[in-house]
């Protein structure tokens, strides 16, 4: 679907799909569509300040329900350890209330609240018997114990012992848990997750969401500028949107595959594989003015590179019209 927002000044068109990829380097233009669609669909109230936000997303050209999703924003690795702590509102703590709560588990609560009290029973007589205060227990501060709870791995080690790919997978792990124990409509935004992982676990990350994302109704949008920083597939290519000095939406497979045959200025068999390929490679870039080197300046490059032994070349010497389509500047 075709999601717009607006600030002051124009508006941005991005295509909103169930894994979305937000490419580029326009961060300021990146920041404000994630500002805008986290605090639409947050349940706080807007501040003073922040007027700018009211109502400026459309779904579809129709303004949508701030409860549509639950949303959640990732922009640290401090966020998702966060979300595998035990608290209240963290997703472990959700899970495990629901867990307990269908649980036949009232005969070894009631033992454990007897004990209880009769320890407190004699603390107090033993320590607050001349007194007119005692220490009080109710079966409330028994939950309260469970919150306290610390989590560790299998082989009792802190969890900030984890590297960012293994938190990152236990955090989605827990996601998918908590849609099968509260399924809900739920939104996850993971900013600048290409500073967090690896080029290849962020593939395999977003791949393991795609997946979770069509057995449930949970949402992914994950926002990154490095190259190499895609996944692409038949099923999600249209929910990549580049946003550079334009917004460029990806149009499907096929549509591309069509382009690319028609303009490319060579005979040249283009499958699916190979278009996957090259875009891999270049679509942080797609929609930016200053995309092109200078052939002098990647002469630079290579040499500098060389004499650090990172020595890569060309994998094919470029024909004559792809040389000329480079220095044309109305190919199309």
């Amino acid at each position: 679907m075709k999601m717009k927002i607006s600030n002051s000044i124009e508006k941005y068109e991005i295509t909103f799909d169930k894994i979305t990829q937000l490419c580029g380097t326009n961060i300021s233009t990146k920041s404000h569509i994630i500002n805008s669609i986290s605090k639409h669909f947050s349940s706080e109230k807007y501040k003073e300040y922040e007027e700018a936000y009211i109502d400026n997303i459309r779904l579809d050209n129709e303004i949508p329900g701030r409860k549509q999703f639950e949303c959640n924003r990732v922009n640290c690795i401090n966020d998702v350890i966060n979300g595998i702590q035990y608290s209240k509102t963290s997703i472990l703590g959700k899970c495990v209330k629901e867990v307990i709560g269908q649980f036949d588990c009232q005969n070894e609560l009631a033992k454990i609240d007897e004990i209880l009290l009769s320890i407190f029973q004699r603390v107090n007589n033993s320590f607050f018997a001349d007194e007119m205060v005692e220490l009080q227990y109710t079966q409330e501060d028994l939950f309260g114990m469970i919150q306290h709870a610390s989590i560790r791995t299998n082989e009792d080690k802190d969890v900030h012992t984890l590297d960012n790919y293994e938190l990152i997978k236990l955090y989605i792990d827990l996601i998918g848990k908590e849609q099968e124990l509260l399924p809900e409509k739920r939104l996850y935004i993971f900013e600048n997750i290409d500073h967090l992982l690896a080029r290849g676990e962020y593939i395999n990350v977003v791949q393991y969401c795609e997946s979770l994302a069509e057995k449930t109704n949970v949402w992914f949008i994950f926002a990154t500028s490095l190259d190499g920083y895609i996944y692409i597939s038949e099923n999600n290519i249209e929910g990549i949107n580049v946003i550079n000095d334009i917004i460029f939406t990806m149009p499907d497979l096929e549509h591309l595959k069509s382009f690319i045959r028609e303009n490319y200025p060579i005979e040249k068999e283009w499958n699916n594989d190979l278009i996957k390929e090259h875009f891999v490679d270049i679509v942080q870039k797609i929609g930016r003015k200053d995309f092109m080197l200078d052939f002098s300046e990647l002469v630079i490059l290579k040499l500098i590179n060389d004499s650090n032994l990172i020595r890569e070349t060309w994998n094919s010497m470029p024909k004559m019209p792809e040389i000329q389509c480079l220095l044309d500047s109305d190919m199309i």
